[in-house]
């Protein structure tokens, strides 16, 4: 399950209002003695300075307090543009776990103030203004915003700061990122980095207790027990001293999923309770709802579906207040196949149905398969009794038949007729449906195929493509401080990054080709042509009336059956000549492929055969209401001939 990274902890400072009668107690001996100080303070700085602490300390057990304080600070900042983007940081943080858009507004408007000073003090709260706005985008789904933010702003400016617990802060956070994308090697490395800086300090902190459980969890799930075992019982040992941690929460979760491993589970389920208590003590939603989900996998491992259904809809609902797809598509996704290992089909169909909805990710081809297969579970008590009724009334026909074959012949003769006509239409309607339901699912496949297409390429372009450009810069400025002996081996590297680059973006490109958006099908198919012609094959398009007027969807299918068959020729027929035409008449599209390589094999069958890709081209031809015919001899090439029909735009 994907894990927000501890962001209530990263949150260092944040801010609750003063009360209008600062004298007010709470019973509480620190926050009674910072609102005594507040009120025998004479300077405005050093009451504002007092009121960020109070919203501080209550930003985790008092929202609403929380922004009291931190509102109250600002009468005491008008004319200090330092300590007012520290009001500004303060309120962001009241704000955090309950209002995303006024937290980040708060936090850009410190961040503009804050950086006009180049203090120790400014560059340190302008780490942690970075880090908490980067915390609040991966909470809206956008991990890569994220990791930009740690590695262009927060962590230069806590190193240039010289904050190294902050810097171990921000290793810890990368660490869970790869955590996220199941990288846990990496993930390892980056938690001991921020172990080592954090011992180097000397002194135990709940920060260092979290480096070790992430450690812990890490190992866990590469199965390394016994180097986990260790790393829990030193993160113990510093929690224990504060019963009241927000990172108990977490210990014991990465605990339980220890006992789970080992298959321990009374002392599992003892110990994700213990964590349930506290995350709910601690009103540290996201946690009780990670616990949740963990108590339902150690009893679904028993088998107990039961019980496993009730926490996976718990961590549903806990999870209503955050904006992570991932979590959702993963619950709703385990809620569907308990539900149908239950028998309970219906209920598995409609929550499949929910994931298609929030799912945008590589799983969404896998989704319609599963959809159709739901659907049909759900319809084959309806079909049974439809079937059971027809077959009912088929034998008082039959009774009816038979009785009037005695009486009139006649009457018995047409009453068989009109009944074989009635049969026929029933296993016409029944041909029907089964025809609707196939293309229905070929639809969802290939717009699914489509999309994760898209998503492919933007993630390739976006998200590697990025982190490519910046080895690159990190390596073309390790360049410079190089000796000139060393310069010539960089370069290589430099050159092999500018190649991946290149390489990187021709996939993504092949994936979702912007020329058809931009110039439309028939640029788009001579654009293709151009590419896939080599020295070993060369390739003649022909592009006849080939109207834009079809809708972009046929277009994008239109392409990538082409595609298709010259990824084919080039792959399978060792041709060294191509032909391909695309022409238009009224509402059908007509493709034809000639090569002259070695042909099919005289024992396939090319009008059966679904190799080579042609089950992809028989998949979208029949979606698009087409046909398809296949010509082969066996060392005399192949012609494929392709009619598609299209409707135009009115």
């Amino acid at each position: 399950m994907k894990t927000i990274l501890a962001i209530s902890v990263l949150i260092a400072g944040w801010t609750f209002d003063w009360p209008a009668n600062a004298q007010s107690k709470t019973g509480n001996p620190y926050t009674d003695s910072l609102l005594t100080r507040v009120a025998a303070a004479a300077a405005d700085s050093a009451k504002a300075r007092l009121l960020f602490q109070l919203s501080d300390y209550w930003s985790e057990r008092d929202s609403a307090q929380s922004v009291q304080f931190a509102d109250r600070s600002f009468q005491y900042t008008p004319k200090n543009s330092f300590l007012r983007g520290l009001a500004h940081f303060y309120r962001a943080g009241a704000y955090f776990s309950y209002d995303v858009i006024k937290s980040q507004q708060d936090y850009l408007s410190a961040d503009s103030l804050l950086m006009h000073f180049s203090s120790k003090e400014a560059l340190q709260y302008r780490s942690r203004t970075w880090h908490n706005y980067g915390a609040l985008e991966q909470r809206k789904d956008n991990s890569e915003a994220f990791v930009d933010l740690i590695l262009s702003k927060a962590i230069p400016y806590a190193q240039a700061a010289g904050d190294q617990k902050r810097v171990a802060w921000n290793y810890m956070d990368l660490g869970a990122v790869f955590m996220n994308y199941k990288n846990y090697t990496r993930a390892g490395e980056y938690y001991d980095k921020a172990i080592d800086i954090l011992n180097a300090a000397g002194e135990p902190s709940s920060l260092l207790a979290e480096c070790y459980v992430q450690r812990a969890k890490s190992d866990i799930l590469q199965d390394s027990l016994h180097i986990a075992q260790v790393a829990l019982s030193q993160a113990f040992q510093i929690l224990s001293v504060d019963r009241d941690s927000s990172y108990l929460p977490v210990y014991y979760l990465v605990e339980g999923m220890y006992h789970s491993k080992r298959k321990q589970w009374k002392q599992a389920i003892a110990a994700l309770d213990t964590g349930e208590a506290i995350a709910h003590q601690l009103r540290r939603t996201y946690d009780e709802a990670s616990i949740a989900y963990e108590k339902s996998q150690v009893y679904k491992q028993q088998g107990l579906l039961g019980e496993a259904k009730h926490f996976l809809e718990k961590a549903y609902n806990l999870q209503q207040g955050y904006e992570i797809s991932n979590n959702f598509r993963l619950l709703l996704f385990e809620l569907a196949k308990t539900e149908a290992a239950l028998g309970q089909h219906d209920t598995a169909f409609n929550r499949l149905m929910e994931y298609v909805q929030v799912s945008d990710s590589f799983f969404m081809k896998r989704t319609a398969v599963a959809i159709a297969d739901q659907e049909s579970k759900y319809r084959v008590a309806e079909k049974e009794k439809e079937l059971l009724r027809l077959q009912n009334r088929n034998q008082v026909q039959r009774l009816i038949l038979y009785f009037g074959i005695c009486l009139f012949v006649l009457v018995g003769a047409f009453a068989f007729y009109a009944y074989r006509q009635r049969k026929k239409r029933e296993a016409q309607r029944l041909n029907a449906i089964q025809q609707h339901l196939e293309i229905q699912v070929a639809k969802a496949q290939l717009q699914g195929e489509e999309k994760e297409r898209q998503r492919i390429a933007r993630d390739l372009h976006d998200g590697l493509g990025g982190l490519l450009a910046g080895i690159k810069l990190n390596l073309s400025v390790a360049n410079h401080d190089k000796q000139q002996g060393e310069h010539v081996e960089l370069e290589k590297i430099i050159a092999q990054v500018d190649d991946s680059v290149h390489e990187l973006r021709r996939i993504a490109r092949n994936m979702v080709p912007e020329i058809l958006i931009r110039s439309g099908l028939a640029n788009a198919i001579k654009d293709l042509c151009e590419v896939m012609t080599t020295d070993k094959m060369a390739i003649t398009c022909e592009i006849l009336n080939l109207s834009e007027a079809i809708p972009q969807q046929q277009k994008i299918e239109i392409y990538r059956i082409v595609q298709e068959l010259l990824t084919n020729a080039a792959k399978h027929s060792g041709a060294t000549e191509v032909f391909l035409q695309c022409s238009k008449v009224q509402d059908h599209v007509y493709i034809t492929i000639e090569d002259n390589g070695r042909g099919m094999s005289q024992h396939v069958d090319p009008k059966k055969t679904n190799g080579m890709g042609l089950g992809n081209i028989r998949s979208r031809v029949a979606y698009m209401q087409g046909k398809i015919d296949v010509h082969s001899v066996p060392k005399k090439g192949v012609i494929v001939n392709i009619e598609i029909n299209v409707a135009e735009k009115k």
